[in-house]
């Protein structure tokens, strides 16, 4: 009997219980959603495109040779400040020396052989006219006249070009410049007989720089000549060098399929503010620098190879309507009991850049949302320019501080931490 009675106990209390619960769910008020609102407000809007790129001299010369040979002499090295017309290289000279000894005995063996078969010709040319040669006799000493002639041309070409081998065994700085990079030490044998070996880069003026930037296809679109352009290299982070966009190649380059085109932006070269100008050379110079010598001492900021940091500003909007960007992704009917949010919770989840938050869609939409009696409404606007963080809009019915919806209120952990044992609306901790 005692256990039937403390069984009939336990239904009670758990029928008390049963009945407290759904009481406390019947007073407990609908939850509100909480809107995330901004406002409409004035402002500049300037879109940029972010790249990667290197920094080299505008103009830069690979200088090489056109002969073989060893190199005897150099007269120029690295960071050497060179004119157009100094010589800065010797090549061997001994061969082609030779070379042009033998063109030049050549050439006086051809014209031997021409004076002679001239001499010949007019002989038989007089007594031809006397009747006490044969005709074929006259061509044929005609012809060996002609074949002589086209000998001789041959031998003073085999000259002329002797002399331009002999002459290109001095190097010579093909513009004003610096010398950036060099090949070769003296002693080294070169070879010329398939292609150019070069011995030298000389940069001509590093006072102009370029930048070489890839930009991907999607953002290409924007990129025109004469934009402005910004970028920051590494050794001098605080400093935001300037130039223009001069150039947009039209090749495009495929890396594991992505398709990026070349972007070219001139700059000037500012000095270091904390170096003097020196040109004059001093202990520690190149060992290949003459005495008396320029070299150039590092006195400008951007060095070729220089990694940067670039932005290009495509557009460009001031004191227009703008919103938070993310006013034309968010989508309220994710968070709405109807069929419409349902929609939306589909919408805000969908798109082919990845998940998104609830309520946020991939793509923006020409569209904002405001609050109409406690209810979103949707507001149709046309999209600008976006420099990411804000959007610039325009359409009927906008106003400058018109409150708009941007999200809603994370009402989740104030819940949780009201409540950290996870308890039942009772008060009571699950089991």
């Amino acid at each position: 009997m005692a256990l039937k009675r403390n069984t009939w106990i336990g239904a009670a209390v758990v029928v008390v219980l049963a009945g407290a619960g759904m009481a406390w769910a019947l007073r407990k008020p609908a939850e509100e959603i909480k809107w995330r609102t901004a406002s409409v407000d004035r402002g500049d809007i300037t879109q940029r495109i972010s790249a990667t790129g290197t920094i080299n001299a505008l103009v830069q010369v690979p200088v090489g040779t056109q002969v073989s040979g060893v190199v005897t002499d150099l007269y120029a090295d690295y960071n050497s400040l060179v004119k157009k017309g100094q010589i800065i290289a010797r090549i061997d000279p001994t061969v082609w020396e030779t070379q042009l000894r033998d063109a030049e005995a050549a050439l006086q063996r051809a014209q031997a052989t021409y004076d002679n078969a001239k001499a010949d010709f007019n002989r038989n040319k007089r007594l031809a006219s006397l009747q006490l040669v044969a005709e074929s006799d006259l061509e044929a000493k005609e012809m060996a006249m002609k074949t002589a002639s086209g000998s001789l041309e041959s031998a003073r070409a085999a000259l002329s070009k002797a002399r331009i081998n002999l002459g290109y065994c001095t190097i010579q700085a093909p513009v004003n410049g610096v010398v950036v990079a060099r090949s070769v030490d003296v002693g080294q044998t070169v070879a010329a007989s398939f292609s150019t070996p070069n011995l030298f880069t000389i940069a001509q003026d590093l006072s102009r720089m370029k930048v070489e930037a890839s930009i991907d296809e999607a953002d290409i679109g924007l990129v025109m000549v004469g934009q402005r352009a910004f970028f920051t290299v590494d050794s001098f982070p605080e400093k935001q060098f300037k130039g223009s966009v001069s150039e947009v190649r039209l090749e495009p380059i495929t890396n594991q399929n992505v398709v990026t085109y070349k972007v070219v932006m001139e700059v000037t070269n500012e000095p270091k503010a904390s170096q003097p100008s020196r040109t004059e050379t001093g202990p520690g110079t190149a060992r290949y620098v003459p005495s008396g010598g320029q070299v150039y001492q590092g006195d400008l900021a951007l060095m070729p190879g220089m990694t940067a940091n670039v932005s290009i500003v495509t557009s460009r909007r001031e004191q227009v309507l703008r919103v938070p960007a993310v006013a034309l992704r968010f989508n309220p009917n994710a968070f709405l009991k109807t069929e419409e949010g349902k929609k939306g919770e589909k919408a805000s989840q969908g798109g082919s850049r990845g998940p998104t938050a609830k309520g946020i869609v991939a793509k923006r939409e020409d569209r904002i949302w405001i609050l109409e009696n406690g209810k979103p409404k949707a507001v149709p606007v046309q999209a600008g320019v976006s420099d990411g963080q804000f959007t610039e809009i325009s359409g009927d019915n906008l106003s400058e501080g018109m409150s708009i919806l941007t999200g809603v209120e994370d009402t989740k952990k104030a819940s949780s931490s009201a409540s950290p044992l996870g308890g039942t609306p009772g008060g009571m901790p699950r089991r």
